[in-house]
């Protein structure tokens, strides 16, 4: 399977910036955080339901093992 991206457009963004949203059930690697609640999971194959609100999507969280933090 490959990566699916939803591109839905931020309300006051201009034609090129966008926010993306991955469905759950999407095949992905990193750490996201739930659209609806902001709960955040590391995922390593399949991204899920969100645990807490049962919302279907996620937007990719910046992080890195080296930002104090």
């Amino acid at each position: 399977m490959e990566e699916t991206q939803l591109k839905v457009p931020a309300p006051s963004a201009g034609e090129e910036e966008y926010v993306e949203f991955w469905p759950a059930g999407t095949l992905a690697k990193g750490q996201f955080g739930c659209a609806a609640c902001g709960n955040q999971v590391t995922v390593h194959q399949v991204l899920p339901r969100c645990m807490v609100c049962g919302e279907r999507l996620w937007e990719r969280v910046d992080w890195s093992p080296f930002r104090a933090g």
